[in-house]
């Protein structure tokens, strides 16, 4: 005859345990023996740990064998011991039963918490030599790019379960190789976070859909080869324009910045300028730079100074090109105009860069005063794809918000265009929406802005603005655009790679960060993209 059990396996693993760590709390440890007595530790998760020992330490031993089947699955994904388990969580239902499991399998499950810095987590896992971490998928990725991550020992981690949302595969990747333990995904139980996500998805999904007419005949090589048609114009146009002035027309001589600035009359508002052009030439291989010099950030750099630099502070220096034929440069603005004409966007943009690129001479010497600022010309390209992106991303959380209070819209229009918040709003209008221009110190349901700083900057600040769980809608320049060198504002644009972005806006607590047009998409090649977040 077999006779069961009667004494739940999870109290014999809690006596087994005896005087050892079963649950800890910073520097408090308690026992197996200790749960078992009642021992009350503080509140959140160790709280509820130990009544849900108590409860099950109660309970007929067939209920407890059904109670236990789902502790031993965990308790199997676990592994074998050591078990060092760090839980991240607050206290839910499956934090509670991942702890269990922990001390069903004889492990110690580290309760910590969540809100801490990211560095000082790495320094709490380190101390206790973790094994097993769970935590939130968001605060994964930001553990694994904290810049300090390198300085703190993780070698004895082996098996991390991140709870969230159906993660990026970029995303694991970067975590993997960033701690070095396996990677398991818990798809968390049904909750408002992962509906909010969905509905984001979803909503990315039908933009993208809306905007799909105007990327109709545009492929990646026609935009590469556009793409290139332009910025060698360009760079030919700046080259050009400095060797008018007997300045870097001969390979074998070189020239100090300070030189360069002075022998071209460059007046001082317009050296952040120049100096921008120097860098694009010599990136691009159209003169060598030979050394950094003393040169100082355009930022820290007293430009208001006419007086020229001494030989400490003359910059780099630049060896020159062969002597550029005006004729020869004029003619390099023809492909760019055919390939631009051949469907991508307005001829009075592509002709806007043409015209400035003459006037250079003239602008870089105070001749004449400088035009306002103007988009890259790419972006006249991805305006209507992108427009109506957007439009359909604020329509469609107009009409999914459902809250008492009206919804709280922010739109920071910072290039000055017609409102395309305004458009969508007007054309379904909803009584409870608030549309405000600029900020009125409360936060916001949705907050849309154009990007014009580094990403970690912009997205810190942005994420600021918005109420939990409310969305971002960013337009954010990801590639270099060379017509800025010739049209836009003297101190230049900060394009970072998509992949920068979503860092940032991940790290600024977005655990959902969405990018249109997709990657690999031909209007990406554009340089600039739509990202919508949600704050966690």
């Amino acid at each position: 005859m077999i006779t069961l059990a009667s004494t739940p396996a999870l109290v014999s693993a809690l006596r087994e345990l005896g005087d050892r760590p079963a649950v800890v709390v910073g520097s408090r440890a308690i026992s197996g023996i200790g749960l078992l007595l009642g021992v009350s530790p503080p509140g959140g998760l160790p709280r509820a740990l130990a009544e849900r020992v108590a409860q099950h330490a109660a309970l007929a031993p067939s209920a407890a064998r059904t109670a236990e089947q789902r502790l031993r699955h965990w308790a199997g994904v676990l592994g074998p011991l050591p078990i060092r388990h760090t839980v991240l969580h607050p206290a839910t239902d499956l934090a509670v039963e991942l702890g269990l499991a922990t001390l069903l399998a004889g492990g110690t499950v580290h309760c910590g918490d969540p809100e801490q810095q990211p560095d000082e987590l790495l320094a709490a896992l380190a101390a206790t030599g973790a094994t097993h971490l769970s935590l939130p998928s968001a605060l994964l990725w930001r553990l694994s790019r904290q810049p300090g991550l390198g300085d703190h020992d993780l070698g004895t981690l082996r098996l991390i379960l991140h709870v969230g949302p159906e993660p990026r595969q970029d995303d694991v990747y970067e975590a993997v190789e960033a701690l070095g333990a396996v990677l398991a995904h818990v798809r968390a139980p049904h909750s408002e976070d992962e509906d909010a996500d969905r509905r984001l998805r979803a909503d990315a999904e039908a933009a993208e859909a809306a905007a799909w007419k105007h990327s109709i005949g545009v492929t990646a090589e026609h935009v590469r080869d556009f793409g290139a048609h332009l910025d060698r114009a360009v760079l030919a146009s700046l080259l050009l324009t400095l060797q008018q002035y007997g300045v870097l027309t001969d390979p074998a001589q070189s020239h100090h910045e300070a030189e360069i600035l002075a022998t071209a009359r460059v007046t001082p508002a317009e050296r952040p300028r120049v100096r921008r052009w120097l860098d694009a030439l010599a990136r691009h291989g159209l003169i060598s730079r030979q050394d950094d010099g003393a040169r100082q950030e355009d930022g820290a750099r007293q430009d208001g100074d006419a007086q020229p630099h001494d030989s400490g502070t003359q910059g780099p220096s630049y060896l020159g090109a062969p002597a550029l034929a005006a004729t020869d440069v004029r003619e390099s603005w023809r492909p760019a105009a055919e390939s631009w004409a051949d469907g991508l966007g307005p001829a009075n943009a592509l002709d806007r860069v043409r015209r400035g690129a003459a006037r250079l001479p003239k602008l870089i010497s105070g001749e004449e005063a400088p035009r306002p600022g103007a988009a890259p010309v790419r972006w006249a390209a991805s305006r209507g794809y992108l427009g109506a992106a957007l439009g359909a991303l604020v329509r469609a959380t107009a009409e999914a918000h459902t809250g008492p209070a009206p919804l709280r819209v922010l739109e920071l229009d910072r290039d000055g265009a017609e409102t395309t918040v305004a458009r969508a709003l007007t054309a379904r209008p909803r009584p409870d929406a608030e549309h405000h221009l600029s900020p009125d110190g409360d936060r916001y349901d949705l907050v849309v802005a154009t990007a014009t700083g580094r990403p970690e900057e912009e997205a810190a600040a942005l994420t600021a603005l918005l109420a939990p769980g409310g969305r971002l809608l960013l337009l954010a320049p990801t590639a270099e655009q060379l017509d800025l060198l010739v049209t836009g504002d003297a101190r230049g644009l900060a394009a970072e790679p998509a992949e920068a972005w979503r860092a940032a806006l991940t790290a600024a607590g977005c655990p959902t960060v969405l990018a249109l047009p997709a990657d690999g998409h031909p209007m990406g090649l554009l340089g600039q993209r739509l990202f919508a977040a949600r704050v966690g």
